[in-house]
Parts: structure tokens; sequence; C-alpha cells
């Protein structure tokens, strides 16, 4: 079935996350881009984008994609049974559907082909654009020359409004939130499950927004931070660390916090001082104009000079925005050896630091005036 916006009205059924004008401004940024590559048409399928630009968090389940051209209005190819969804988040209205006894595949190649671009631009990088389902849209468009529009999105996604913001400061208060709960729950004899528990019914109340909003799992020699329930109690001595993604209206905050079950030693406070006080030097130094990789250095080089880690082959930080599936992290910046770009106001970074006994980590929006921690937990192991 296709459903031209000239042929029905239909009203927006639920409110925006974000002002009309501030989704026009990113597709004109995105179409200046088109342009400037030669391109007539912009295929968009990566899920993130599609809530960037749109507003509408597809599924993955059918092939749904939309169409930008260099100049003029966009086109979605929406599935019939997520119709009220697209309805109730989106800006647009120009837009057909397809049910599900028809190709979308076939769907999307037939409204290219509409558009009769001589490029097409098209993101290479996108989890969701297939070999097989570029070779068919090739296939249905004889002739078409394919442009790479790999990363240009993502770069833009680096800097945030003062929308985007303020969705991430309400997630990293629901992180917050997060892990206190859990962490309250970490004593000798409650079992893990509880704890996981107690920190997802904490997301909800909090309002985050997505289903994986937790991590918990024992510190047991390895330096990674691997999460497992194992449905057992915890025992006195177990080095623990809990870690809370929660998102609202899709905008992600993280935070990692170490917990001890029982007493804390005299070894494990000095461990967790001076790893704090090595990523809060780290954190000072995310400053406009600071490179990334010095950035990295300074923690990377005083745990390895301090032999906290036998060897640093981590990355210390990375991009932090709008989350969405098949990806649970966004690596368009990471800072780690060899980085060579520079920090711009508005970026926000998971900034990451452990050994294989503790770990810490924060949200840290990158400001005018400087970093600002958004999670605010104690930077301290969290035990009665």
């Amino acid at each position: 079935m296709t459903t031209p916006a000239a042929e029905t009205t239909y009203p927006t059924q639920g409110p925006l996350d974000f002002a009309l004008a501030e989704y026009r401004t990113r597709i004109a940024s995105i179409q200046a881009e088109i342009a400037a590559r030669g391109a007539d048409l912009l295929l968009v399928d990566q899920i993130d984008h599609l809530a960037y630009l749109f507003g509408y968090l597809a599924t993955a389940a059918r092939y749904q994609a939309a169409l930008i051209p260099a100049t003029g209005e966009p086109w979605l190819i929406v599935r019939e049974l997520d119709l009220g969804t697209f309805l109730d988040q989106s800006w647009s209205r120009s837009f057909e559907t397809f049910a599900d006894d028809e190709d979308s595949h076939d769907r999307v190649t037939k409204a290219i082909a509409r558009f009769a671009p001589r490029k097409l631009a098209v993101e290479k990088d996108s989890n969701i654009l297939t070999i097989e389902r570029l070779n068919l849209i090739r296939a249905g468009n004889p002739g078409i020359e394919i442009v790479d529009f790999s990363g240009v999105i993502w770069e833009q996604r680096l800097i945030k409004s003062p929308a985007e913001l303020a969705y991430i400061r309400h997630a990293a208060k629901v992180a917050d939130a997060i892990v206190a709960a859990g962490a309250r729950t970490v004593k000798p004899g409650t079992n893990d499950r509880d704890t996981l528990a107690a920190m997802y019914e904490a997301s909800i109340r909090n309002g985050a927004d997505n289903t994986r909003t937790a991590v918990l799992g024992r510190m047991t020699g390895e330096d990674a931070l691997i999460g497992s329930v194992k449905n057992a109690a915890w025992a006195t001595g177990e080095r623990v660390f809990l870690e809370s993604t929660p998102q609202y209206r899709g905008y992600s905050a993280r935070i990692v916090r170490p917990v001890v079950v029982g007493p804390v030693s005299a070894v494990d406070r000095d461990l967790a001082r001076r790893l704090v006080d090595i990523q809060d030097r780290q954190i000072a130094a995310m400053v406009p104009g600071a490179n990334g990789g010095e950035v990295d250095a300074i923690a990377r080089n005083e745990v390895l000079r301090q032999g906290l880690k036998p060897a640093f082959t981590q990355i210390t930080a990375y991009t932090l925005g709008y989350q969405a599936v098949p990806r649970v992290s966004d690596h368009t910046r990471i800072m780690a050896p060899g980085q060579n770009w520079t920090l711009l106001p508005g970026m926000v970074f998971h900034v990451v630091l452990h050994t294989s006994e503790l770990a810490f980590s924060e949200t840290v929006a990158v400001t005018e005036n400087g970093p600002e921690r958004l999670t605010q937990l104690p930077r301290e192991i969290l035990t009665d």
C-alpha cells in the first residue's frame, strides 16, 4: 500500500523529541553535504540516523529507509505495521507504507528509481545496509553511481544541541540512581540477581526508556568489565563493578562504580584513590581545543608508570549520545594512542578507567567553560 502525504493529512499524535526547527537544521546540513559530494540523493537506513533526522525509531524486523534529495523534501518508506509509531514520533508526513506481504527492498529500490538519481549516496558503514540490499538497489537502478557517505551523520551528531544535552543530563541522573540502588544490595549473602533487579527497578522508576540499563559482574582478575549474573550470593571479599547505561529519549549516559562485599581493605581504598586521581586529571584536561590522543595519554601513561596495569590495551573514553541497536557503543571518537582529533564544545564522552580489581567511569560533557561531569555519584568504592 502506498500512502503519499499529498493524499492524506496526518496530525502529529505525540510530542516531538525536538523542535521542528532543529530537525530541519539537521536535514539542511545533510543536504548541503550531499550536494558537496556531487550526489543527487542519500539513502539513510541506519536506525540511529532515522531517529536523529526524523524522530522515528524504526525496527530492523523489515527494511525501512529514508531518501533525502540534495534539495527538496525527504521521502520515507515505512512498514505499515509501524505506521502508528511513525506518526507518533516523526515530524515528516512525506512517506509511503508497505505491507508485510510485500518486498520492502523492492519498494525502497523503486522509490529510489522515482527520484532518478545519477549518483546515490549511501552510508557504507551502516549496520542495516547489507551487501545484498545494496546489490538489489543497484540491480533495480542500472547505471547508478554510488557515492560513499560513511561517517558524515556520525560526525554531525558529535556536537550536541542544548536540547540533546538536556536529555543526557537527565539520563545521567538516572544512571546515578541505578548504580546507587544496586550498591545498597551488595552484601554478604545477598544474591547477585537481587542486585540486578534493584538496578532495573531504579531504572524504571527514574525514567529510563530503554531495556538494557544495567550491567554488573565480579572482578575475577581479568582486566575487563565482563558482566554476568550467576544467581549466586555475594561472598565477603568479592570486588564487584556496577554499570548503568540508561537512555532518556534515546540519549544515553553511563557510569561505573566499584563495590566491595564486606569490609574494604586499605589496599583497595588506596587503589581507588589513585585511579580517581588519575581519571580526575584526565577529565580536567577535556577542554575545547585539546587533542584526543594527548588527553588519553594523561591517564594511560600514569597508570603504566605507577604499575597499576601490566599492559593498557583499552580505550579511555568514547562518544555518548543517541543510542540504538545494533551498536552498543559509539566509537565515532575514542581516546587511545594515535588519536589526532580535537575536543569541541557539545561533545559528550563515557570516560572509563579500570584495573583487574576496581573500575570507575563518568559521563562528561565538553563545554565552552571546560569539562562538566554529568554523573554525580561519589567517586569512591560504594560500600556501606
